[in-house]
This record gives C-alpha cells, structure tokens and sequence, in this order.
C-alpha cells in the first residue's frame, strides 16, 4: 500500500508544478492581451508606451547588448543575495540566542528599512566607487531586512513544549539549535530567501542606473537619454524576467533542501 501511494505522491506532485507553469503563463498572456489593447484603443504613440511588438522587437535587437549586461546584474544579485542570506540568518540567531542584542539590534533593523535605497546607493558609490562592490552591497541592503526578520520570527515561533522535551533529555543549547531550532526555523528562512530574491534584481539595477558602466541600470540610462522608449521597456521586463528566474532558482533549491517539507505538503 505504501509502494503504490508514492506513484501517486509524484504525479499529483507533477501535475502541481504543470498548472503552476499553466497559471503563470496564462497570466503572462492576459498582461500582453491588455497591453496590446490598451495601446490599439487608445492610439497611444510609440515614444509614451510602446507595443508589445515593439518591445520585443527591440528586446531581440539588442539581445545580444542585453545579454551582456544581463550576466553583469544577474551576477551581482545572486552573490548581494548570498551575502544577506548568510548575514541575516546570523544575526537573527545572534538576536535570538542573546536577549540584549535583540534588544539592541531589531530597532536598528527597522530604522534600516525605513532609509529610502535612493539615499543609499549614491553613498556606496561614493566610498566604494563605480565598480561592482557598491552594487553588491547595494543588493545586501535591500535583501537583509526581510531574511533577518523571517529568520528571527521563526526562531520565535518554535513550539516552547519541543524545547522542554530536549531539556529533559539534557541537551545544551548547541544541540537545541542543531536538532530543534535551526531545523524548524528552515521555512522561515526559505519565505524570507523568496521575498529577497524579488528584491535583488531591483537593488543591483538601482546601483547601476545611479553609477556604473555596465549592467541593465546602465542600458537603462542610455536608452533613457537617447529617449528609446521601446528599449527603456524591453530592459524592464528583462527584469522582471530576472526577478522571476531567481525566484524560482530560490524555491527550487529550497525545495531540494528541505525533503521533509515536499512529502508534509504532499502527504
């Protein structure tokens, strides 16, 4: 009986992911179908919102300029992101396992939150210069609030009558936070990973559309000043399609991780 339900666990599992894709897609198609509409309709000119035509057009004619600036952005991102995951994670288990820093530390997390990125980028650039590091940090900043608060909400929330089960058995606080708190802390880290990969495309373009020489920021600039609106458009949806890329690399090697999760949901 156990053999034949796993089959079924894998298709029903499939099947999932098949109407995932089906949905957005199907979203994707609504979007340009109200695009196209909105501009045959309302027979907005080329150079206020272009078509969707246009936008591919130029998203193909430039694919190869694009492309380069792409990997540039792309690389920026993942290792900002990286960066705030390994980062954010240990401060929330700092603030978790000692009272006094949290005390310290959570007010200074949402003040941090509250400093417009726009303020921020330009004085990176000033101390670091207009290479890559700036950008990186630039993508750390904005991903370490929601991995550090995820993360820390989740030691939070570790049922209190686990912990008393371990402490009857003798555990120290090493082996609590091995085999109790890290391991339920996981999804949390995972949601908060998720939130801060949509921002990392964002952060890394925001850099370099304020100082740089290369990346999808920098395409931006140019395609701005020489008024390309067509080109302005088609870098924008490749950051979306950056954002989204990276999102589902992050819930992809989340759900690799994390088995136990996989047959919970799918039991």
């Amino acid at each position: 009986m156990h053999n034949a339900g796993v089959p079924r666990r894998r298709v029903a599992r499939s099947s999932l992911r098949k109407s995932e894709w089906l949905r957005w897609l199907l979203s994707l198609g609504s979007f340009i179908l109200l695009w196209w509409g909105i501009v045959w309709i309302f027979r907005i000119p080329d150079y206020i919102l272009p078509s969707p035509l246009q936008t591919a057009s130029a998203l193909i004619g430039d694919a190869r300029l694009l492309a380069q600036h792409a990997i540039y952005t792309l690389v920026e991102s993942v290792v900002g992101l990286v960066a705030a995951l390994a980062l954010g994670v240990s401060v929330a288990l700092v603030m978790h396992a000692v009272p006094w820093v949290r005390y310290l530390a959570y007010p200074h997390l949402v003040l941090m939150q509250a400093i417009p990125l726009i303020a921020v980028a330009p004085i990176l650039i000033v101390w670091f210069g207009f290479g890559a590091l700036p950008k990186v940090l630039v993508v750390m900043f904005v991903c370490f609030f929601p991995v550090a608060v995820n993360a820390f909400e989740g030691f939070r929330s570790v049922d209190p009558t686990l912990r008393e089960v371990l402490d009857a058995f003798g555990a120290n606080r090493w082996a609590l936070y091995k085999h109790l708190y890290i391991p339920a802390t996981v999804p949390a880290i995972l949601a908060g990973a998720k939130i801060a990969a949509t921002y990392a495309v964002l952060g890394a373009v925001i850099g370099e559309w304020l100082g740089g020489s290369n990346g999808i920021g920098v395409y931006m600039t140019r395609a701005q000043r020489s008024f390309r609106v067509d080109r302005l458009f088609a870098s924008v949806l490749l950051v979306m399609l950056l954002s989204f890329l990276l999102f589902k690399l992050v819930e992809g090697l989340g759900s690799l991780s994390t088995p136990w999760l996989r047959r919970r949901s799918s039991s």
